[in-house]
């Protein structure tokens, strides 16, 4: 099997500066986005230190990867020192204190797909016609809609929907979820930092996907579209994979 993907990012219209960054290691079928958040350039920093963290340790990945297993435990171990990276940084440079940022990777390993994420960016598949998502968002409301306390409705305008449980840079040590499925060729994964969900409905980025077929630069395109139509009110980045 092999991947086909794209990237795209946008700072949005209400937003000076662009915190959210992306990448794509074609050869080691990775793909990555993180949104930083911090004071001064502190989110921009952050972000970029968690993704030339995955980058530089894919591109001297073996092609086509070992086995899950143990590339589920190279790409957690990556997010882990991005972590201790940031977290060093921003200890040591009192204008980027408490810097921090989200994380969402999928990795082809042979026949699967390997997935890490640490925030409240997502990772959504598209699979047999149906939309699901494959991430858990580390945030307070996320923990709500998990208890079945408030509904997706109202999720979406939850005066404190923004508040993250989790991210790399705020703590010594994170816990990373990572997990592998078996990948089946037509599947869309999709990556996205909050820029997007917050103001673009599941459905709508379903709808999305079904306009554009295996079109991922116009997806993406119009995904970032859509969100700024919305308001465009943070970064928008988004990451599509095509399982081919």
């Amino acid at each position: 099997m092999v991947v086909r993907m794209v990237t795209a990012t946008d700072v949005g219209l209400q937003r000076k500066n662009n915190e959210d960054a992306c990448a794509i290691v074609e050869e080691a079928g990775l793909c990555v986005v993180a949104d930083g958040m911090g004071g001064h350039l502190g989110g921009e920093i952050a972000s970029g230190i968690a993704i030339s963290t995955l980058v530089d340790a894919f591109k001297a990945r073996p092609k086509g990867g070992s086995d899950e297993r143990k590339d589920a435990e190279l790409l957690g171990k990556c997010v882990r020192n991005a972590n201790k990276e940031i977290y060093r940084r921003g200890n040591s440079d009192a204008a980027l204190k408490n810097m921090g940022t989200t994380i969402v990777a999928t990795l082809l390993s042979n026949d699967h797909i390997v997935t890490a994420n640490v925030g409240d960016s997502r990772i959504y598949r598209v699979r047999d016609g149906k939309l699901s998502q494959v991430t858990e968002d580390h945030s307070w409301v996320g923990e709500l809609r998990r208890k079945n306390l408030i509904s997706e409705e109202d999720a979406r305008s939850h005066p404190l929907k923004n508040i993250i449980t989790r991210a790399l840079g705020m703590e010594p040590g994170v816990e990373v979820d990572v997990k592998w499925e078996k990948a089946k060729t037509g599947d869309i994964y999709i990556l996205c930092s909050d820029g997007l969900t917050d103001l673009v409905t599941d459905s709508q980025i379903f709808q999305c996907v079904q306009r554009h077929g295996q079109n991922l630069e116009a997806m993406a395109a119009d995904l970032i579209e859509q969100a700024n139509q919305a308001g465009g009110t943070d970064n928008i980045t988004v990451g599509l994979c095509l399982v081919e």
